[in-house]
């Protein structure tokens, strides 16, 4: 939004269109009367040599160019209305089948912002989408305040297959209901990532190419290498090619990061299980970290082992949070939360029951939270953790213990059996 001591002047849109279309101009009004304090006047080229000529003219301080040829193309109509209007903000409009599907859609967003184009717009517009546009481009303005930083959680373990990337997801996306277009997921087991498939995602983009990009990396060229889930998820999906992951130091996860939480209130990373140096730089930068177990004796006993090495790498217990994954049916002797919780002298903070539909929503890359109802114990535990991200800050996350983990609760790990028995 724009600040409170902005003039009238800086509220009113100029906005000129350019494209060959005409129902985007239909799109953009219908969309821009929905937007509260946001009005302006809109006026439609459907050739370069008139946009150049009407951007001197009226000099408007948005230019929306429909994205319908090259971008070298459209890199030299921005440059001639740049010459006109230096001041003016351009916005590419662009339908999904022709950009975000494309083989080279990363090379040809790049090129698009090398070329001046400083946000997107995908067709038919969005009231949602348009203003989150606008406050991005039009917000910057003296005297405003410093940009929040967003929360960062990692979830983490040493042992594969205990449910780490299930439980990123779905949290991600249960979070992502919550606030579209404002939630990261970031897929950082960079050999065989699996959270694109999860999703039901066709990776065009990937974490390398925010690498590669990474001295111009800013948060519009971050938020357009990332797929849109229909949750309004956004995903940094892992290689596609697993030597490609050989690109992804600790220096460069830690810029993707840290660009990542200026850019979306929320950012969820998923970890592969070994302690190298990116999930050490990770771990640094995360304000709290989730740590997944399985009720079985070897994952135990590695948390076990785990948990005094994070202490040791700068992760203190404040910033730990253990997570029970059952993802197996129950059976006889199946360790139960205070079996495990006096094991590792440490609260399990959630217990996440087994649930037979959350393997098959990962083979139909359809998150269980998706299909969860009100009572079921999987969703109310999965929500219950969202809850708990949602009410922290940054602050809280690294100083306090976990809202809902009592003192009497963390000294009576038997309530906790008899909860989940």
């Amino acid at each position: 939004m724009f600040n409170q001591h902005s003039s009238d002047a800086d509220k009113s849109l100029r906005v000129l269109i350019v494209g060959g279309d005409p129902t985007l101009e239909e799109e953009f009004r219908s969309a821009l009367s929905r937007v509260p304090d946001r009005q302006g006047t809109v006026s439609y080229v459907d050739t370069y040599r008139d946009a150049v000529d009407v951007a001197r003219r009226r000099q408007p301080n948005l230019i929306v160019v429909e994205i319908d040829r090259s971008a070298s193309d459209i890199g030299v109509l921005a440059k001639d209305l740049l010459a006109q209007v230096p001041e003016a903000v351009i916005a590419g409009a662009f339908t999904p089948d022709h950009l975000e599907h494309g083989q080279s859609e990363g090379a040809t967003v790049i090129e698009l912002l090398r070329a001046q184009v400083r946000d997107f717009l995908r067709r038919p517009l969005s009231t949602t989408e348009l203003r989150a546009v606008l406050d991005r481009l039009f917000s910057r303005l003296p005297g405003t305040a410093p940009t929040a930083q967003g929360r960062v959680a990692a979830f983490i373990s040493n042992k594969g297959g205990v449910g780490t990337s299930m439980l990123a997801v779905n949290v991600a996306c249960a979070l992502a209901l919550r606030h579209p277009d404002e939630v990261l997921l970031i897929d950082t087991s960079l050999q065989l990532g699996t959270c694109s498939m999860l999703l039901d995602l066709t990776p065009t983009t990937s974490i390398v190419d925010a690498i590669r990009e990474r001295d111009r990396l800013d948060k519009t060229l971050l938020r357009h290498l990332t797929l849109r889930h229909g949750t309004g998820l956004r995903l940094l999906a892992a290689p596609t090619d697993a030597l490609e992951g050989a690109e992804v130091d600790d220096e460069a996860i830690s810029r993707i990061i840290n660009m990542a939480r200026r850019s979306f209130n929320y950012v969820i990373i998923d970890t592969c299980p070994m302690l190298d140096s990116v999930l050490m730089a990770i771990l640094d930068v995360a304000d709290v970290a989730f740590i997944v177990t399985q009720g079985l004796a070897p994952a135990v006993a590695g948390i076990a082992r785990l948990l005094p090495v994070l202490e040791g790498l700068g992760l203190p217990a404040s910033r730990q949070r253990l997570v029970l994954n059952y993802n197996y049916k129950p059976f006889l002797g199946n360790l139960q939360p205070a079996d495990i919780a006096n094991r590792l002298e440490r609260t399990v903070d959630y217990v996440v029951p087994y649930e037979k539909g959350v393997l098959t929503s990962m083979n139909t890359g359809s998150p269980q939270i998706l299909h969860t109802r009100r009572w079921d114990r999987f969703g109310r535990e999965i929500n219950r953790l969202v809850q708990d991200l949602d009410t922290w800050t940054p602050q809280m996350a690294k100083d306090s213990p976990p809202p809902h983990a009592s003192a009497e609760r963390r000294a009576n790990p038997v309530e906790q059996q008899k909860e989940w028995s």
